[in-house]
């Protein structure tokens, strides 16, 4: 058992990162095409200045949730050494974000997964810290 869950790490993490991403382009997706008024709807694009800030909230906090659930994932199931398994799973996110943030000239969404990337480790560490055996 104890094989088949380090076998099924990377799968998993790689599973939940995609997953979030698909959460956030499809909430995205929604609220522009439901929530945009029709006179500020020209060609798919929604120029409602209100809507554009709930719409980048949107794609920050999935960057930052993208990494929460990507390095939560990796550490649940792990079955061992899990702190070295959460930077691991942090650095490999990081760096990923730091691509498609500097392929999409979207800096501001790496420093919302960085964001993010401290928050999982933050929790993550603190509930490793409380689930352990008292020696």
């Amino acid at each position: 058992m104890r094989a088949l869950r380090w076998l099924m790490l990377l799968p998993a993490a790689a599973a939940a990162f995609y997953l979030a991403i698909a959460a956030t382009i499809a909430s995205h997706y929604l609220v522009e095409q439901h929530l945009c008024p029709a006179v500020d709807f020209d060609r798919g694009i929604c120029s409602n200045r209100t809507l554009g800030v709930i719409l980048e909230l949107i794609k920050h906090g999935g960057a930052a949730l993208t990494v929460i659930a990507a390095a939560g994932v990796a550490v649940i199931v792990a079955p061992s050494h899990k702190r070295p398994v959460l930077w691991a799973a942090l650095a490999l996110v990081l760096l990923l974000a730091a691509w498609f943030g500097y392929a999409g000239t979207a800096g501001s969404l790496f420093v919302a997964a960085l964001a993010g990337g401290v928050l999982a480790a933050t929790v993550i560490l603190r509930w490793l810290r409380l689930r352990a055996p008292a020696a």
